[in-house]
């Protein structure tokens, strides 16, 4: 099975959380009544006005693989959401919806493409891969509650691996 990343939407990302595109919005783009914008003499200013996590949260640091690639393996988190966000480069983040089943089914995979100043925000317990580079590996930044007694499992795809395609 063979899947396209596309661009993150808000409509499009409903189903797995959420996502705000921070940096048009210092663009003068409309932006979402969830931000605010303040401007100074030397700056412009773009940010959440409710914390973007509905619990604390603690700032890590990924590097991931390039795309084109394949899911083989994903984790979810029941206890937390988890908000991504780029460092420099764009990150496809391949999801499947929060569900009770064991594993995520193949064919419920979607790709995305997070551009720098946009963040997506995953409701808990939403199937995730690690990011991946568009054609070269990429370091991302995430946000999530991490215990310490609560395992990150990766599980198997039901019907997977599927294959993560960059579209032209």
């Amino acid at each position: 099975m063979k899947i396209t990343a596309v661009e993150i939407t808000e409509a499009g990302f409903a189903l797995f959380g959420r996502c705000l595109r921070m940096a048009p919005s210092l663009d003068k783009e409309p932006g979402a009544p969830d931000l605010v914008h303040s401007t100074g003499d030397t700056y412009e200013d773009c940010r959440t006005r409710a914390p973007l996590l509905s619990s604390n949260g603690n700032l890590g640091i990924t590097r991931g693989s390039a795309a084109p690639c394949a899911t083989a393996r994903m984790e979810r988190h029941l206890h937390t959401e988890e908000a991504i966000f780029c460092l420099r480069e764009p990150v496809v983040l391949v999801v499947a919806p929060p569900s009770e089943a064991p594993a995520p089914a193949a064919a419920d995979l979607r790709a995305f493409i997070i551009t720098p100043g946009t963040v997506a925000v995953m409701m808990k317990g939403t199937w995730h891969d690690a990011g991946h580079g568009l054609r070269q590996p990429v370091e991302y930044y995430w946000l999530a509650t991490c215990r310490d007694d609560i395992p990150s499992d990766w599980i198997e795809v039901s019907g997977g691996p599927v294959e993560i395609a960059l579209g032209s």
